[in-house]
């Protein structure tokens, strides 16, 4: 009997350990300045050395599709700031659709926006500008209070 309490006591932690501490705290902001728009995303959990950080971009009739990608050659996940600028984007109202892999949901999952880009006088097809990631981020580095989401993750974050 006291075998099977220390095996108990000994897997506890390691599952409260694979729940890092911005799980499902998914976060976005989209912005557009001029004929560009920025993609930030927040407390993105992917793998510790992901290099390198990529992103696709497909122009549809309406649609922009942006995929984040990257590598995953170590054995540990950590959690990151991502940002991404599409430059020259051609004017009109778009639907921004935005996927990555989720390792929290072992999937692909898609975030949808909509954007209006003014006539400056851009071409037809955005092109990839700056890519930036904070790094590794530790605990401190997110707020203790996440921004509340329209979905239950949040909701079930808060009362854990």
């Amino acid at each position: 009997m006291r075998f099977l309490f220390i095996v108990a006591c000994l897997t506890l932690p390691a599952a409260v350990a694979a729940q890092p501490w911005c799980w499902n705290l998914d976060t976005f902001e989209v912005t557009v300045v001029d004929s560009d728009v920025k993609i930030a995303h927040h407390s993105d959990l992917i793998n510790c050395c992901p290099d390198p950080i990529t992103f696709d971009v497909q122009v549809g009739d309406v649609t922009i599709f942006v995929e984040e990608q990257w590598e995953s050659p170590c054995d540990c996940d950590c959690c990151y700031d991502l940002a991404v600028v599409l430059e020259e984007v051609p004017a009109g109202w778009w639907i921004l659709r935005y996927r990555w892999f989720d390792i929290e949901s072992g999937g692909w999952t898609d975030r949808t926006f909509e954007v209006e880009v003014p006539d400056l006088g851009q071409g037809y097809v955005p092109v990839v500008g700056e890519i930036a990631d904070s790094g590794c981020l530790e605990a401190t580095a997110v707020p203790e209070e996440p921004a509340p989401a329209r979905s239950w993750s949040a909701l079930k974050i808060r009362f854990r």
